[in-house]
């Protein structure tokens, strides 16, 4: 069934699209779920009342109130071309999402749908030859995309190992994610996602404590996504 378009204003980019849209639309909403940034490693494990503090810190230092209804302007880089889209995100809660991904002249190209852990993807009226038809769901478990773009895990914060790195950042480390605080350790400042097996990406530039991030980084092998947050 195909995915109706989120009720979404956007500012759009503008300039035709390219055909290096056919190698990373169906990647970008997958970046939009998760993160590859480089994030340093564990280096000190903690324990006690500061592993109590990092643990409370990780599960619910960003606040997270649904409905999340945010639209997102920025560029592709893949294969040595620059491509502008927009994408937008409706989510109802942490396993009722639907992303939209859109060319520079908002016509839709992609949407990925979140239900209990299955993601799947539907081609929008402009898709043209990709993505592909048929795609298969993924079952990635119980990943939010709408907690990923606000700044928040994008898995539950439940068992895991705590540490701290040596510039002073808590890290949160589990077989689904990886997680790392800025070194004052007030915001999650990055964070890596496994997908079915990919890595995926995540980082949230010169970010303000108590508020959502302004941009968001996404990385995987062969494509890197800036986004903005559009004024809402």
């Amino acid at each position: 069934m195909a995915v109706p378009t989120p009720p979404i204003r956007f500012a759009w980019a503008h300039g035709p699209p390219g055909t290096g849209w056919r190698n990373v639309l169906w990647a970008a909403p997958l970046c939009i779920v998760c993160l590859l940034a480089g994030c340093s490693p564990l280096r000190y494990r903690l324990a006690g009342e500061e592993a109590g503090r990092a643990r409370a810190f990780f599960a619910g230092g960003t606040p997270v109130e649904y409905p999340i209804v945010a639209s997102f302007s920025g560029i592709a880089e893949a294969g040595g071309r620059v491509l502008p889209l927009v994408a937008g995100i409706r989510s109802e809660g942490p396993s009722e999402e639907t992303v939209g991904v859109y060319d520079s002249l908002g016509r839709a190209v992609l949407f990925l749908e979140n239900r209990g852990g299955w993601l799947n993807g539907s081609r929008g009226p402009a898709a043209a030859e990709f993505p592909p038809g048929g795609l298969s769901p993924l079952f990635a478990g119980p990943v939010s995309i709408g907690r990923v773009l606000v700044g928040a895990p994008g898995y539950p914060v439940e068992g895991g190992e705590l540490g701290r790195t040596a510039q002073g950042a808590w890290v949160y480390r589990s077989d689904r994610q990886l997680l790392v605080s800025d070194p004052e350790r007030r915001v999650l400042a990055r964070a890596e996602y496994d997908l079915a097996g990919k890595r995926v990406a995540v980082s949230y530039p010169d970010r303000v404590p108590g508020a959502p991030p302004d941009r968001v980084e996404v990385e995987l092998p062969g494509a890197r996504i800036l986004l903005r947050r559009d004024a809402e």
